[in-house]
Parts: C-alpha cells; structure tokens; sequence
C-alpha cells in the first residue's frame, strides 16, 4: 500500500530525521513494513521515544512512520515544544521539523479543501523559516540533505519555498520585512494544483493534449483563487500566476515577455525548475545536478533572469559539488 492510498484511509507521514528522543509523545507513531498493505503500530503515545529507536530507524532506511490524523495537533505540540525552538537543536534538524509542523498542517487544509486555512499556514511557515535562514544560513550540502526529493506536492513547494528565500537573502531582492512574504508566497505557488486529478499529477507516461491544458491552467486557477482574498501582496500572487512564464515569451499562462514578469515570480522560476528536475518524479528519476545547473545556465537571460541563475548557480556548485568532478 502506497503513502498516498495509507492517507487516503487518514494516516499522515512523518519524517524520521525530524524525531528527537521524548518521554511520552502524545500520539500514536505507525509502521508499514516492506510488502505489507497496512501500518501496524510501532510506538504508543504514553511509550518513550529513545535515541535507540530513532537510530534503528534510520539505520534500516525507514524515512518515515505514520500518525493519525487526529493524532496532527499532538505530533505538532511534539515538533514545537522539543524541536523547532531549541536552540540546543542543531540547525538542520530545526529546519526538517519546520517541515514537518507545516506539512501535517498544510496536508490537512488541502484535504479540506480549507484554502484560508492553507494560507495561514504559507504565512506562518514564512515567518519561521526566513527567522532561520536570514540569521544562519546553512550550508547547502547541509540544506540539502534535509530536504526531500520526490513529486509529492508539498515536498516541492517546501523546496522551492527554502531556494526562493536563499536566493532573495544573497541577492537582497527585498528587505527583511518583505521577505517572510516571498517565502509563503513560493509555499503557495502551485496552489492551482489541488484542482487538478492526481492521476494527471502522477502520470507516469506522456500526457494528453488535454491533460497538459488542465496542468498549464493551475497559475491562473491558483491566481483567481488568492487574489479574491485581498491579503496577499501582489509580489506574492505573480509567484503564483507567472512562476512558468519566460522572459523570451515562451512561457504560460500569458506568454509575457522580459520585464512584464515580476521580480520575486523570476526568482520563484528558477527555484521551481531546480527543484522539479532535480527531484524524482513519477515518470522519470532525479536528475544529476550538474545537468540541472548546465540546463539553467544554457540560455543565460533568454528564458530565465541571469542575475537569479548566477547567483543560485554559483551557491550550489560552491557548496553542492565541484563542476569537475561532479556526477
């Protein structure tokens, strides 16, 4: 049984590398082991959670467990009390379980179809992880091994949040009041998405002339749908409309050219392309950085802003990899 059909039946993952040790956890933590159609219970609420356990975990290659649904609010209390704010936490792990307090919570409000809800949620996640990164910012090869890299929907507006907010601190693209906006704005840029089938989503084989139609749809639907809100900034609705566009008119939803394309929504383009072809997908792998950063760097002004590839580029190859030795 897949992750998504265990959440179908109201268990949500939960990354292992965000687990610290606690005396009693409050909720419920599940297992599904290799070939079994089911989670069975691994920890129970009132039982300690030790270092032991959470190295077995990581050592057998078991990324995530399982809650309940109704167990978020307890696993969240868990991530915020032990986790998020200790300063005695190291860096990287504080930032996994940023992910996690704002994944269980953002899942739930898609579920729900509660689009003030998922919101709220861009917005607190924003002011939390700009409080961490404008301080420190982590190396990359550090970074990036916490995050995840697969086609599931919030790991890759979480990743493109992360890069978007990196690259608006090296390149002061807007001040520090500004840019806890540009973050949950990148969280919320494939918002248009959720109206879309996830079996056009997860088509692992080549998509339909309609099927692409409904997918280059999701910048204006996710658009229309913030913009009746009246509490996003317009900065923020471009990442949403305009993260496809191209500065040569080759993009969509309006095909616009060069400077009709927003500054935080050029910076959210490359984000976006890193982390989508550098991630596995459901029709084809990851594929190597060093690909992703020479496909970037092809075209230096015409389809993406080269002042944002230059700086993005030049992050990951000085602390990603070395261009010649790279693979």
């Amino acid at each position: 049984m897949s992750t998504a059909s265990l959440q179908s039946l109201g268990y949500l993952p939960v990354a292992t590398g965000a687990l610290c040790p606690v005396s009693v956890l409050n909720c419920d933590l599940y297992i599904q082991r290799p070939g079994c159609p089911y989670a069975e219970l691994y920890c129970g609420k009132t039982c300690p959670l030790d270092e032991e356990h959470i190295n077995q975990l990581r050592q057998d290659g078991v990324d995530h467990l399982y809650i309940r649904l109704e167990d978020a609010d307890a696993y969240r209390d868990y991530l915020c009390q032990h986790v998020l704010h200790a300063a005695t936490v190291p860096q990287p792990l504080r930032l996994k379980a940023l992910r996690e307090v704002t994944r269980v919570a953002f899942e739930d409000a898609l579920l729900a179809n509660d689009c003030a809800k998922t919101v709220e949620v861009a917005k607190s996640f924003g002011q939390d992880l700009t409080g961490m990164l404008a301080d420190q910012t982590p190396a990359f090869d550090e970074l990036f091994k916490t995050l995840e890299h697969d086609f599931y929907t919030f790991t890759h507006v979480c990743n493109v949040s992360t890069y978007c907010t990196i690259i608006a601190i090296r390149m002061s693209a807007c001040d520090s009041a500004e840019l806890p906006d540009l973050a949950a704005g990148a969280l919320l840029h494939d918002i248009g998405k959720r109206h879309i089938p996830a079996q056009i989503l997860n088509k692992t084989g080549k998509l339909t002339d309609e099927e692409w139609e409904l997918i280059r749809e999701h910048p204006g639907s996710g658009f229309r749908e913030l913009a009746a809100r009246g509490d996003l900034s317009w900065g923020q609705l471009m990442m949403v409309y305009q993260h496809h566009e191209r500065l040569d008119g080759s993009g969509y939803p309006a095909g616009v050219l060069g400077d009709e394309i927003h500054p935080w929504a050029r910076i959210c383009a490359v984000a976006d392309v890193f982390d989508a072809m550098s991630c596995r997908r459901p029709y084809r792998k990851a594929l190597p950085i060093v690909e992703v950063c020479d496909y970037l760097t092809k075209h230096p002004g015409l389809r993406f802003d080269a002042e944002v590839v230059d700086c993005w580029i030049s992050h990951v190859r000085n602390n990603l990899y070395e261009p010649s030795n790279a693979s």
